[in-house]
């Protein structure tokens, strides 16, 4: 296998696990007396002002109305990847970052996956009172 197609293959298996937990994430979410409902946005490719990049979050709807969601960004910016996570939660017309992880980067391929799935984990381990999955 050439190492352009192990790339994309790597690429692939990376953003498939990312997706599996977001879904995981989801389905676990369900089962609290808390959520009416959770919903899974799989990344997926978007284009920022700046460039290229993925978009994915796990959203959960309280009983009591409120809305929690776990976003998670990935963008190229200057030959760099940089990964964004926070846990939102919108209250009527009001949202607030609860927990923001601090920008990831990677400078190359390989350090763009494992960063990848690292930041995936710390981001659903976020949580509040109402979805302690513990």
């Amino acid at each position: 296998m050439s190492e352009e197609n192990n790339s994309a293959k790597k690429l692939i298996e990376a953003l498939a696990q990312a997706n599996r937990l977001l879904r995981d994430h989801s389905v676990n979410l369900r089962r609290l007396p808390y959520v009416a409902k959770a919903e899974t946005s799989p990344l997926e490719a978007v284009v920022f002002a700046n460039g290229p990049g993925l978009e994915g979050h796990v959203e959960a709807v309280l009983k009591r109305g409120d809305v929690l969601c776990w976003w998670l960004y990935v963008r190229s910016e200057d030959n760099l990847w940089s990964i964004d996570a926070t846990l939102d939660r919108t209250s009527g017309d009001r949202q607030e970052t609860m927990s923001e992880l601090p920008t990831a980067t990677a400078s190359d391929f390989d350090g763009l996956l494992s960063t990848l799935k690292r930041v995936v984990g710390e981001l659903l381990a976020l949580s509040c009172s109402e979805v302690e999955t513990r």
